[in-house]
């Protein structure tokens, strides 16, 4: 049976709630301003990123009443994980920002309730469990996705601290020992659980394919939650 997970729930613990149609699987489309110069053939097209995009399920509901609507659309509420049944391995972060319409019909003797959810997705899909890496010496981490990821690194160590990551050093002055730092790549934040702090060096990414790992002065161990994801 065809189910949606959205913040951890599945439709199937909703009770009388089937899928009736799943959503389609998208590639997001590229942002991009056009540039046509003089002397040149054609278009210069200078990518600026991905546009989120929106995916849309229909939901039937059995012998439905108020209170059943009324559970549906507290699930179908909010920003969290979606996940689908044809493929339990990934995930979108999506959100429901749209309104959620529902029409009775009548058959089989019964009646039900259908509503259109849409899902508004981040451009990419992430691994619906993430793994995390550890590393207490130099490494070669192999990025399985079909992207380019932006980690969550977190830094053990004391002193100054640095490593390396495909040629880039990271420097983080003043460590102190037990007080790990986080590199978020994602929101370009930098911090300790006392709150933020400062290093040296561009933000990071796990580029798609091989990527190198020198650890250097200081460092005791760097954990990496790489947010692996897919075009």
């Amino acid at each position: 049976m065809a189910t949606l997970t959205f913040r951890g729930v599945s439709t199937a613990s909703l009770g009388d709630v089937y899928i009736q149609k799943m959503p389609s699987h998208k590639k997001a489309a590229m942002r991009y301003t056009e540039y046509k110069i003089k002397g040149r053939d054609g278009t210069l097209h200078v990518n600026e990123g991905f546009d989120d995009f929106d995916i849309m399920a229909t939901l039937v509901l059995i012998n439905a009443t108020a209170a059943k609507r009324q559970t549906v659309n507290a699930w179908a509420d909010g920003t969290g994980k979606l996940v689908l049944s044809d493929d339990t391995t990934k995930c979108y972060r999506a959100r429901v920002l749209r309104e959620i319409v529902w029409t009775r019909d009548h058959g089989n003797g019964g009646f039900y309730d259908i509503a259109k959810i849409t899902f508004t997705c981040d451009p990419f899909m992430y691994e619906a469990s993430e793994t995390v890496l550890e590393y207490t010496a130099n490494a070669t981490i192999l990025n399985p996705g079909s992207a380019e990821a932006l980690p969550l690194i977190r830094v053990d160590g004391a002193g100054d601290a640095t490593f390396t990551l495909n040629g880039e050093t990271i420097t983080i002055s003043g460590m102190v020992s037990g007080t790990p730092v986080y590199i978020d790549c994602e929101t370009g934040y930098v911090y300790t659980q006392a709150g933020a702090t400062e290093m040296t060096g561009e933000f990071p990414v796990l580029t798609y394919g091989s990527n190198a790992l020198v650890i250097g002065e200081n460092v005791t161990k760097i954990t990496i939650t790489p947010h692996w994801r897919w075009v």
